[in-house]
């Protein structure tokens, strides 16, 4: 019998194997696709990769960076539970991620730790009000729909750049360079100016009620704002 690879011996890894089926599953009995969805696909097969990347290379600055992706992609896939559903599961992938960082200048290996934040919640991320607001955009849409006329690509495209802003804010947290942080703040921003020019957009015909269509851009604003003072915190961190 061959023996497995050493990556498969990782409780990290085999707790990731776990989330891409449970991602699967939930994945199946969501009622409509939306952006989150894909980005939930692709960020659990990315955890999967760099973690066995980071296993099987001997490079020390390799390995932190590979656990790096490996993190930002957990952040990211809970990122997209917040915007789905929850995700107590990613929280140990993420924790053990974070030790596993503390080692990798010997070899990649595992230690449990507690992961809690000040605030009391999963990740860290999620005590940010630079987080926070985004969420709040994504909930916004919702009660935006009903006064908005616009077309049903309008609305796709603006549900892919309000989820971008989200997902990149928590990948972006989980990086471990300034550098790495920085690009996925910068895409956040980008992110939050086009979703206030497709705000701009879908209400160029009037709407019925004009409080709701200011309420969103009076929040991506704050956003696009809280996202340059980050910006400039990381790229000298």
């Amino acid at each position: 019998m061959t023996k497995p690879f050493g990556h498969e011996k990782l409780i990290v890894y085999q707790k990731g194997m776990r989330f891409a089926v449970l991602r699967g599953a939930l994945l199946e009995r969501m009622p409509r696709r939306v952006a989150a969805c894909d980005h939930l696909d692709r960020g659990a097969e990315s955890i999967l990769l760099n973690i066995a990347h980071a296993s099987s290379t001997w490079s020390a600055n390799e390995r932190i960076v590979y656990l790096g992706h490996a993190n930002g992609s957990a952040l990211e896939c809970a990122a997209c539970l917040d915007v789905l559903v929850a995700k107590s599961l990613l929280a140990e992938i993420v924790c053990m991620l974070i030790t596993m960082r503390k080692t990798a200048a010997s070899r990649v290996r595992e230690d449990h730790a507690g992961y809690r934040t000040r605030k009391g919640r999963l990740f860290d991320h999620e005590d940010l009000d630079v987080y926070q607001t985004p969420l709040q955009v994504v909930a916004w849409l919702e009660t935006f729909w009903p006064v908005a006329s616009c077309s049903a690509d309008l609305r796709t495209k603006l549900d892919k750049s309000t989820t971008s802003i989200v997902l990149n804010i928590a990948e972006g947290n989980g990086r471990f360079s300034g550098q790495d942080q920085v690009a996925f703040y910068e895409t956040a921003f980008k992110a939050t100016i086009q979703s206030a020019s497709l705000v701009d957009l879908a209400t160029a015909g009037g709407v019925a009620d004009v409080a709701p269509a200011e309420a969103g851009r009076e929040l991506l604003r704050r956003i696009a704002a809280m996202l340059t003072a980050l910006s400039k915190v990381a790229a000298h961190a």
